[in-house]
C-alpha cells in the first residue's frame, strides 16, 4: 500500500500537517479521537471537478450522504454546486446550509409520505423516482402542488462493476431503480399527469469506481431509452448519471474527472448527437474523502500471536467502512522518524466486537507505543455519517483547518448529552 499524502497533508519537521496545522497540535486542541478536514482541499477538489465537467457542459449535484456537516456544505455550495440528498434530513440540512430548494435532488429508494410531503413543501427541484409504487404516492401527494413536481426515473442499467459487492447499485438484483422497460411504460401511463412532470432519467452505478467503461456501457443504455422516448413524443429534458467516482485509498488505483467527464461527453455525442437537454453527475466520496483525516490515539501496544494488536482510541464507530466492507484507510504515525524499523501490527480498535478491526498484518514502526498518535487518511467521506454510539461512547468533534486556523465545526458529544434523549 502507498500513502497517498497531497500538496494539503504531508510531513514538515518530522510532524504530519493538515495545510500549516500539525496534527499533534490540533490534538492538543480535541480530545481523540476527532475528524479533521482541509478547506483548501476541497476546494482544490471542487474546482478540478468543475474545469473537469463544466468543459463538456455538464452540471454537478454533491452527494452530500458522503459528508454532511453542515460547514462543509456551506463551502461546497459556495463553489456554486448543487445537492443530491437521499432523506428528509439531509433536505433540511442543505436548506440550513444555505442551498437554494432548486438545486436540491431528492433520490433514494425508500422516500416515506412524510419526507415526500417535506420536499414538495420545500419546493425541490427534482425527485429521482424509483419504483412504480413511489410514482403513484408521489402523483397523490403533488395534488396540492402549485406546480408540476419535476421527476427522473432511476433505471437500473444493468451493469458490472469491480467494485465491493456491498456498494454496487446498477446491476440486476440491487434494490435500487427500475429496469428500462418499466420506466418507459411508466413515461406512457403519467404522460398527461396534471401535478407530475416526467422529463428526466437517472442512474447512479455503485460506488468507489476506478475505470470508466461502466459508465461509457450505462450511459448508453439510458440513451438508447431516451431514443425510444423521443420517438414516442417524450423529450427527456435531463440526464442525471450518478457519481461513485473511485478515490485513491492506497492502491494506486482512481478515476479522475476529466477522464470521466470525456467519456460521458464522448458516448452522448456519438450516440445522441441531438440531445439537448441537461446531463448533472453527483460526486460525493471524490470531493471529500482526501481532504479528510481521523486522528487517533494509541491505547496500547499488546503482545500477542501471531501478531501483536494495536489498540486504538478510535473505534468501528467512528471508522465503519472496514467492518462494513472490509475496506482500509492508510494509516500513519503523526511523527514520522525514516529511521524507524517497521513491524506487523493488527490494528484494532476497543469495542468488545471481533469486527472492530480496522488492518490485519499491517506495517507500523516497531518502537510505537502508548500515547503516540495516529491518522487514518481519506477520511472524509462515509466516516462521520456513519458514526454511533455503539458500546456507549462518544461521538467525536469534526475539526476544519484553513491554513493554520483551526474550527471545531462539531463539537464532541458526550454520553450525558446522549443520555439526555432518555429523560
Amino acid at each position: 500500500m502507498t500513502t497517498p499524502l497531497n500538496e494539503q497533508l504531508n510531513y514538515r519537521d518530522n510532524q504530519l500537517h493538515l495545510e500549516s496545522c500539525s496534527l499533534s497540535s490540533v490534538a492538543e486542541q480535541v480530545a481523540t479521537p476527532f475528524y479533521c478536514y482541509s478547506k483548501a482541499r476541497i476546494l482544490q477538489n471542487t474546482a478540478r471537478c468543475q474545469a473537469a465537467f463544466s468543459a463538456h457542459d455538464i452540471g454537478i449535484h454533491y452527494a452530500m450522504k458522503a459528508n454532511s456537516n453542515l460547514h462543509i456544505l456551506h463551502l461546497i455550495s459556495s463553489q456554486g454546486l448543487g445537492v443530491d440528498t437521499v432523506s428528509a434530513g439531509e433536505i433540511q440540512r442543505a436548506i440550513a446550509a444555505g442551498i437554494a430548494a432548486e438545486k436540491i435532488i431528492f433520490s433514494g429508494v425508500g422516500k416515506s409520505a412524510a419526507e415526500i410531503r417535506l420536499a414538495l413543501d420545500t419546493g425541490i427541484g427534482q425527485f429521482n423516482v424509483e419504483s412504480a409504487e413511489e410514482l403513484a404516492l408521489l402523483s397523490t401527494l403533488a395534488q396540492t402542488s402549485t406546480r408540476p413536481v419535476r421527476v427522473a426515473l432511476r433505471v437500473n442499467p444493468d451493469v458490472t462493476v469491480n467494485t465491493h459487492r456491498h456498494i454496487t447499485t446498477g446491476t440486476r438484483g440491487n434494490k435500487f431503480g427500475m429496469p428500462p422497460e418499466q420506466a418507459l411504460q411508466l413515461f406512457r401511463d403519467y404522460a398527461d399527469h396534471a401535478c407530475l412532470n416526467l422529463c428526466g432519467l437517472a442512474m447512479h452505478i455503485g460506488s468507489q469506481i476506478c475505470e470508466a467503461a461502466p459508465y461509457r456501457q450505462a450511459v448508453s443504455r439510458l440513451l438508447a431509452l431516451t431514443k425510444t422516448l423521443k420517438a414516442e413524443g417524450v423529450h427527456i429534458r435531463c440526464l442525471d448519471l450518478g457519481g461513485g467516482f473511485g478515490i485513491d485509498y492506497g492502491n494506486g488505483s482512481s478515476l479522475s474527472f476529466s477522464e470521466v467527464a470525456q467519456v460521458i461527453a464522448d458516448t452522448i455525442h456519438t450516440e445522441a448527437p441531438d440531445y439537448d437537454g441537461k446531463v448533472v453527475v453527483e460526486p460525493g466520496r471524490s470531493l471529500v474523502a482526501d481532504a479528510g483525516v481521523l486522528v487517533t490515539r494509541v491505547n496500547f501496544v499488546k503482545e500477542a500471536e501471531p501478531r501483536p494488536f494495536l489498540i486504538l482510541d478510535a473505534a468501528m464507530n467512528d471508522l465503519m467502512r472496514p467492518a462494513l466492507y472490509q475496506a482500509v484507510h492508510p494509516l500513519l504515525t503523526v511523527s514520522y522518524a525514516d529511521n524507524r524499523v517497521q513491524r506487523q501490527f493488527d490494528v484494532v480498535g476497543p469495542v468488545c466486537e471481533s469486527t472492530d478491526t480496522f488492518a490485519r498484518d499491517y506495517p507500523v514502526s516497531e518502537d510505537i507505543q502508548a500515547g503516540d498518535l495516529m491518522a487514518f487518511l481519506c477520511a472524509g467521506a462515509y466516516c462521520s455519517v456513519m458514526s454511533n454510539s455503539y458500546n456507549s461512547r462518544e461521538i467525536p468533534a469534526e475539526v476544519l483547518v484553513d491554513e493554520n486556523t483551526v474550527q471545531v465545526i462539531r463539537r464532541r458529544i458526550s454520553q450525558e448529552e446522549l443520555m439526555a434523549f432518555e429523560d
